[in-house]
This record gives C-alpha cells, sequence and structure tokens, in this order.
C-alpha cells in the first residue's frame, strides 16, 4: 500500500514543474505567441470596423469576422486573454454601429 502512494506521488511530482506549474501549462506558456496572433489580428478587425462606419457593410462584415476570430482565440487559448476579450467588446460596438447605420441611412436615402 505504501508503494503505490510513493508511486503515485513521485508520477505527480513528475508532472509538475521546477516552479510547481503543471507540465501541460508551461507548454501552452511556450507556444502562447502563435495562439496571441489571432487574438492581435481579431482585434484589429473590431477597429476596422469601427472605422468602416460610413461604409456600414464592410463594416459589418468586419465585426462579425472580429467576434468570431476573438471567440476562436478563445477556443484555441482555454480562456480569453486581454486582446481577444477587447476585440469582442469592440466587435459587438462595430456590429451594432453597422447595423444602425445601414438602416438610418436607408431611412434617409428614402425620406431624400
Amino acid at each position: 500500500m505504501q508503494k503505490q502512494f510513493d508511486e503515485q506521488s513521485k508520477t505527480t511530482e513528475k508532472e509538475q514543474g521546477s516552479d510547481g506549474e503543471y507540465a501541460y501549462k508551461s507548454v501552452i506558456k511556450k507556444d502562447l505567441k502563435n495562439r496571441r496572433t489571432i487574438s492581435v489580428i481579431s482585434l484589429i478587425l473590431a477597429v476596422l470596423s469601427i472605422i468602416f462606419i460610413f461604409a456600414p457593410w464592410v463594416g459589418l462584415v468586419c465585426a462579425i469576422l472580429s467576434v468570431g476570430m476573438a471567440l476562436w482565440s478563445r477556443k484555441n487559448l482555454g480562456y480569453f486573454d486581454k486582446i481577444s476579450l477587447a476585440a469582442i467588446i469592440i466587435g459587438i460596438f462595430g456590429v451594432v454601429f453597422s447595423i444602425s447605420a445601414i438602416i438610418f441611412g436607408g431611412i434617409i436615402s428614402s425620406l431624400f
């Protein structure tokens, strides 16, 4: 019984890194730069969706792509990092602004 306990404690010690972190967390940290690229691209698209408020269809496409890529980044990372969270928030504003610009643009053009 004691031998089994010692073997189990050795395996858990092997799974942990030198600073007490688990091995899979250290692997994730090494690959984090490649995974954050999607977050950065989604943030750029979110900002472009706000910039293209005067071309609402382009802004709407950029905003939808931004939110989708930010959610995809969350799936790859396993959590929301600050960049993808900002991209989701700005992307949602971009969707709302673009849809309102499409609606109000149609209303204004029908009046004149």
